[in-house]
């Protein structure tokens, strides 16, 4: 992060290429959660850096999409404005599992829908035989059941899940949820995960392994 004279003072500014490629985008969503509400963070990047704004809608993150915009720099960069929505009422999230539910046929489906400053909301549909793996992140969770079943592996413990579950999980325990029926459940995490929390989950998806 760094500080331009040609910006105004209230503009927090993020040269992405700072930051490692692996590490990138979530430091960028670090740093833009971190910001007070109505604050605005400049990401210079070497294309327009719009992606993010999508990113950040769909991760559940309070920006404002309205207020987008961007422009070429003198020296061949794009400098992309993000704007974190101001007041509590614009940063209100209300929606449901109907209204985001969204599966995939591939592996199961995380749909961020909130982001506070050390948090994070997702609505997960996992469709029956899919998994999440089991993993141990540095991350508290907390998961609830609203519709299916499935089979949790919590620290040691083999559970069932139904309709109504509620799983508390310290950071550093292993979870892993695998479904029996079509499911759908609430995960909320703390606090945001980043790339090493998420490391172990990548690898067994991609070799097709639950434990």
């Amino acid at each position: 992060m760094e500080d331009r004279k040609d910006r105004k003072e209230d503009v927090k500014v993020v040269d992405a290429a700072k930051f490692p490629p692996e590490v990138r985008q979530n430091r960028i969503l670090e740093e833009f959660l971190s910001m007070k509400p109505g604050e605005v963070m400049e990401v210079i990047a070497p294309h327009d850096p719009e992606h993010l704004l999508r990113h950040m809608a769909h991760e559940g993150l309070p920006v404002d999409m309205d207020a987008y915009h961007s422009q070429p720099n003198p020296d061949g960069t794009h400098s992309g404005f993000f704007k974190k929505l101001k007041n509590a009422e614009e940063r209100i999230k209300i929606t449901s599992f109907e209204d985001e539910r969204s599966f995939s046929e591939k592996q199961f489906n995380p749909v961020g829908v909130y982001s506070g400053n050390n948090y994070k909301v997702i609505l997960a549909y996992i469709r029956a035989g899919q998994f999440i793996p089991v993993h141990s992140p540095g991350t508290d969770l907390i998961f609830s059941v609203f519709k299916g079943t499935g089979v949790g592996v919590f620290g040691d413990r083999e559970v069932p899940l139904k309709p109504g579950s509620v799983v508390i999980v310290p950071g550093g325990e292993k979870r892993g949820i695998r479904a029996i029926t079509d499911m759908e459940g609430l995960h909320i995490v703390s606090p945001i995960p980043d790339e090493k929390d998420h490391s172990e989950v990548v690898h067994k998806l991609a070799i097709n392994k639950f434990q």
